[in-house]
């Protein structure tokens, strides 16, 4: 069914331009994504009169059923989420420019409607 819809839109707009290609590119590349945010935490606390320093703790939070929630994570899988999370970003922002640049060949290839005033 995506084939089918994808082979009408190329047939009405014709091939995508080479800015759409390469943001269609860079998605297809982009591997593991995640969304959330990750931190790493130092915490220094005081012991029985002297500063100590724990940590780091390193902490994944993110949105899950409507509700934030907060996992401990292990230094490894800070730096994996970390690394997930940025190409998440890039994701969506490659996603906007590609809904822009889709929204501009439709206004300008496709015929509107005609205005009264």
């Amino acid at each position: 069914m995506l084939w089918a819809m994808t082979s009408g839109l190329t047939q009405l707009l014709g091939p995508p331009p080479p800015a759409y290609q390469k943001l269609h590119r860079q998605l297809a590349g982009l591997g593991w994504i995640c969304q959330g945010t990750v931190v790493c935490r130092p915490l220094r606390r005081r012991i029985k009169g002297q500063w100590v320093d724990k940590g780091p703790y390193y902490l994944w939070t993110g949105k899950s059923g409507g509700k934030t929630i907060c996992h401990a994570l292990s230094k490894q899988q800070y730096h994996a989420a970390r690394k997930a999370i940025a190409a998440n970003r890039r994701a969506v922002k490659a996603l906007a420019q590609l809904h822009s640049l889709t929204l501009k060949e439709i206004f300008e290839k496709l015929p509107g409607v005609t205005k009264r005033k």
